[in-house]
């Protein structure tokens, strides 16, 4: 890649080409402070977000980075077109219509600008899409016009759209084919064009199937058994570690798996990410706990080998997250922790390219115990709950298990040590600029609007403390959680705040933090409280989190596209510095998805 200290621009495009749209907005972010004035840095900062599907990040750093004055450069106009497409998309009926209207002239604003065939097509799908199918027919006819000279992957799929809005489907699929076989066919290119075509198609099957050479390569989430000693009925002997291999590499080559997350055990799992490298794929590690101690509990035991193998595999690795930088303290269930996680992860990367999600398990078919926090048979229940393709590698020698079709158990959330927690801190801006006359109508109406919120979410809630302004409150399920979330914002949004004596501009602003805590009996309140790491991390968030959002950690995130119910979005805003100096963090804005079905 492109070095981003000699050549910005260059390593944001390499990022953009390989999805790697997280990491090319945080450098797009470094770099427009060092240089506001670069263009081109702007638009891919701008554009990572719009990839990522961070809609309203995206609109704010549009105008922010000033690229609402710029009137002579196609993809600063065409990107304004696009921010209002994702909008309209968002909505129903005739507000959806005027939105798609809307975008459809911002593409023609940049056509005037250019005459580039980028933005005919744009006009030509955004008009189908609103219902205007002669204009559509018209734009895709000129677009098509304008590509047929460009040999490269965006004519050639500019061209594709073009025979779609026109009803031609062979010539569609034609052109795919020469599309994906041309220079700029990246990764992110393929998964953007195979959303918008199909959407273009509707739900007809038969239909789909022209996106065929559009098919990227898939994600995993990978987990497996230890190596056990050499000895009959033996779970996985070291004597059957070749074959397990070879079982891993034909599934990763068959189904063309280029994106793997999970941990780095001895055995399995380094096995798995061993496989994906050696295929020149890219591995994303989830440790449980801190680095040294790992090796001490999962590799050093099966012998030095395995930690240099270990090392390897890590020195490779894309990123590494740790569920706690601190010590295990015999707690297993950091492992079922750093499981979800990993799963979590590998399917906020399967959306971000609209890619198949796999879990490859190396597994003795043995279901877990009823009150089993951690292990492989709790990660294979869990995969078959998010729905994952799931491939099941015995290591014991013995025919591949059927127990993967068995009823799924219920997968723990809990344990006797460390707790899984959702917490929540909030705060309302403005607060300390309060009059004391005004205080009496803050604690009767915003606080009183506050407690009604959450005594109609207190099912999962496990504990709630305010002070002044300041709000923490702790869930046992993320879902209900983010529901929380969003029915406050909600209420702080319905208030009429001069009808109650308080200036308008108050808001709430909630920072969200899934994580492992100590639940102990607090001596201070009486009560039981939590405790950790992660109570610290997610007091730091809402501190950076604008008033009327909520922000949340890339755990949360991962832990809403597992146990959310396809009922959030988490649009991510770029790796931030947290309050205090308390370290950087990916973080992520949460919505709400207005239709069920959507994938996180």
């Amino acid at each position: 890649m492109a070095d981003a200290s000699e050549n910005p621009v260059s390593a944001l495009r390499e990022l953009l080409r390989r999805s790697e749209c997280i990491k090319a907005f945080d450098l797009a972010r470094t770099e427009v402070a060092r240089e506001p004035e670069n263009l081109a840095l702007r638009h891919g900062g701008v554009l990572a977000l719009a990839r990522m599907g961070a809609i309203e990040q995206a609109r704010r750093m549009y105008a922010e980075w000033g690229l609402d004055t710029v009137t002579d450069d196609e993809d600063v106009l065409a990107l304004k077109g696009r921010l209002l497409k994702d909008e309209a998309l968002q909505l129903d009926g005739e507000e959806r219509r005027r939105g798609l209207h809307a975008a459809a002239a911002a593409y023609r604003r940049a056509f005037e600008a250019s005459g580039g065939y980028f933005s005919a097509i744009n006009v030509a799908s955004l008009s189908h899409l609103a219902g205007d199918h002669p204009a559509a027919g018209k734009w895709a006819a000129e677009a098509s016009r304008l590509a047929a000279g460009e040999l490269n992957y965006y004519g050639r799929a500019t061209m594709a759209e073009a025979a779609i809005l026109l009803g031609d489907l062979p010539a569609a699929r034609q052109r795919l084919q020469e599309a994906v076989t041309q220079k700029g066919a990246s990764l992110d290119a393929r998964a953007t064009t195979r959303r918008q075509l199909r959407m273009l198609l509707g739900n007809d099957g038969a239909d789909q199937r022209i996106l065929k050479p559009l098919e990227p390569p898939a994600v995993a989430h990978f987990c497996g058994h230890r190596l056990s000693p050499e000895e009959p009925g033996a779970r996985f002997p070291p004597s059957r570690e070749a074959e397990v291999a070879a079982e891993v590499s034909r599934l990763i080559a068959g189904h063309d798996i280029r994106f793997s997350v999970g941990s780095l055990a001895s055995g399995a799992d380094i096995i798995v990410a061993e496989a994906i490298l050696e295929r020149g794929g890219i591995l994303d590690v989830v440790l449980p706990f801190a680095q040294e101690e790992f090796i001490d509990v999962s590799v050093r035991p099966d012998g030095a080998a395995w930690v240099k193998r270990f090392h390897r595999c890590l020195a490779q690795a894309d990123d590494v997250h740790f569920v706690t930088h601190g010590a295990y303290l015999g707690h297993d269930a950091l492992f079922g922790y750093a499981s979800h996680f990993a799963l979590g992860l590998a399917r906020l990367r399967s959306k971000s390219l609209d890619a198949p999600l796999h879990q490859i398990a190396v597994w003795d078919g043995v279901p877990p115990a009823p009150d089993a926090s951690a292990g492989t048979a709790v990660d294979v229940a869990m995969g078959r709950k998010v729905g994952l393709m799931q491939h099941i590698v015995s290591p014991g020698g013995q025919p591949a298990v059927a127990a993967v079709d068995a009823p799924v158990p219920a997968v723990p959330v809990d344990s006797k040590e460390r707790k899984r927690r959702t917490m929540v801190f909030g705060d309302l801006k403005g607060f300390s600029k309060l009059k004391d006359e005004q205080i009496p109508p803050y604690v009767d109406h915003v606080l009183g609007a506050v407690a009604r919120v959450i005594e109609s979410h207190g099912t999962h809630l496990v504990f709630r403390n305010t002070w002044g302004d300041g709000l923490f409150l702790v869930f046992d399920d993320v879902s209900a959680a983010a529901d929380c979330a969003f029915a406050l914002q909600s209420a702080m949004t319905g208030l009429d705040w001069q009808a109650i004596g308080l200036p308008d501009g108050m808001g709430l602003r909630l920072g969200m933090h899934y994580g492992p805590v100590f639940e102990r009996l607090d001596q201070v309140l009486g009560r039981r409280n939590v405790f950790g790491e992660h109570v610290s991390r997610a007091a730091r968030v809402e501190p950076i989190t604008p008033e009327g959002q909520v922000y949340a950690t890339d755990a949360t995130a991962a832990a809403l596209a597992v146990d959310g119910e396809n009922r959030f979005r988490c649009e991510y805003v770029g790796r931030l510095p947290l309050a205090k100096g308390y370290g950087e963090f990916r973080m992520y804005a949460v919505s709400r998805l207005r239709q069920e079905g959507t994938d996180v």
